[in-house]
């Protein structure tokens, strides 16, 4: 009987054939021998076991994992059985993602979103004018730079930055940002998350409601899941729109970098 305990490697997990009656405990022999024999195939990936042939009980499936853990370097993902019940109770201990791969994606996801942004602005940034600063900015913090100013991370609330030029957040506006601080109307404001207490652009300023960032109220207020929104002056007042909106597009700021380019010794901002 116990001759009849077969072990397969698939695609995405291993295969373990066990003889459908006869005493569990003599299988345990073979079984061990099995995973020894096949250690060096599967190495130490992530896998999920496979038992078929007969149905087991939770301690049966509890033993057969030890000796998976033992005798290999295999990274037990989960366990599928013949058992519906123990199946669905395994399945629930695993949780709905066991190898991450949905959350994966999402970081995947938020990685090419965060890679088109950079690519979109690459037009407004001048690398030779650009204050690059590196982390969060809690309260207190106020920085402050005659040029452009990017934050990679977020401005929290309390916090303060002040750009001639134009102001990039790689994370959520929760503080105060002045753009243009030094007169010019076509600078703006981008964010990944645009929820401000104050924004001001040259001479125009926009206050939340209620000075409170959680309420989301008049210019401030935004759906969930929008894409990066940025704040401009438009017709002599204040705005928030989409990144890849038109109206960011027609820019003056936005399109500087590139009508400089054609112009010898034109002066970036």
């Amino acid at each position: 009987m116990a001759e009849r305990v077969t072990l397969k490697g698939v695609k995405s997990g291993i295969v373990l054939r066990l003889p459908e009656g006869g005493d569990f405990d003599a299988l345990i022999p073979a079984i061990e021998d099995k995973f020894k024999n096949a250690a060096e195939f599967f190495g130490s990936k992530h896998l999920i076991l496979s038992i078929e042939g007969r149905q087991i009980s939770e301690a049966e499936a509890g033993r057969i994992l030890m000796l998976l853990a033992g005798n290999t370097k295999v990274k037990c993902e989960g366990v599928v059985i013949d058992n519906p019940d123990l199946e669905d109770r395994f399945s629930k201990l695993l949780g709905p993602d066991p190898g991450h791969e949905n959350e994966l994606a999402a970081m995947k996801k938020e990685r090419d979103r965060m890679m088109s942004t950079i690519e979109t602005l690459k037009g407004a940034v001048d690398p030779r004018n650009c204050r690059v600063i590196m982390g969060n900015l809690r309260s207190g913090a106020n920085i402050e730079t005659p040029g452009s100013l990017m934050i990679i991370g977020d401005v929290k609330p309390g916090a303060s930055v002040t750009a001639g030029g134009c102001v990039f957040v790689l994370g959520a506006l929760q503080g105060t940002a002045d753009a243009g601080a030094y007169g010019d109307p076509d600078a703006f404001i981008f964010a990944m998350e645009m929820d401000p207490i104050q924004i001001r652009i040259s001479d125009a300023m926009a206050i939340a409601a209620d000075n409170t960032p959680k309420q989301k109220k008049g210019i401030f207020a935004k759906k969930e899941a929008r894409p990066p929104e940025v704040a401009l002056i438009n017709e002599g007042h204040i705005i928030i729109t989409d990144l890849y909106s038109d109206i960011v597009k027609e820019n003056k700021f936005y399109r500087k970098k590139l009508e400089d380019k054609a112009v010898p010794g034109g002066e970036n901002g």
